[in-house]
């Protein structure tokens, strides 16, 4: 009944939060956490125009941790962006609308800001890097992540 409820609010949160400006929006569905060895990956026709590149991450009240490292690799014919970045989960702007409940959180960083693509497919691959302090490698399976999403919108300077 829960995985039914998870599917019903990630399908409602996808119709209700289009945007004109949105190109590409995909989330992938996490079954017990995310585990380190399973990238998540999405694949879009690069636009014509600049763009910017989000990820969308969706945690419970189990997620462990106030931040994630995640690798990003966005991959297209022409380039090849390798990142590795920590996000910040707890000094995230939060708004009354900001589709959060108190089991709930959702979370967007923009990863790539006002990017072009020549005309191609373009792959975009996540995977996290968290790890405990008191070891070197990275947590097998990341607890409390129930979905990890991309989002690709049209650019717009917002430089008045």
């Amino acid at each position: 009944m829960k995985k039914l409820l998870y599917k019903f609010l990630i399908f409602t949160l996808l119709i209700s939060c289009g945007s004109d400006d949105s190109i590409f929006l995909d989330y992938k569905n996490m079954t017990n956490g995310w585990e380190y060895d399973n990238p998540v990956e999405f694949s879009f026709d690069s636009p014509a125009e600049a763009v910017n590149i989000s990820i969308m991450l969706r945690t419970d009240k189990s997620y462990p941790f106030s931040n994630i490292f995640i690798k990003s690799q966005i991959v297209s014919e022409d380039n090849q962006i390798v990142d590795t970045i920590e996000l910040d989960l707890k000094q995230e702007k939060r708004t009354l609308f900001s589709g959060n409940s108190l089991s709930l959180n959702n979370h967007s960083f923009i990863i790539a800001k006002n990017i072009s693509f020549k005309k191609s497919k373009v792959t975009v691959k996540f995977n996290h890097a968290n790890r405990f302090l008191d070891s070197i490698n990275a947590v097998k399976n990341l607890d409390g992540i129930l979905s990890v999403g991309l989002l690709v919108d049209n650019y717009q300077n917002e430089e008045l």
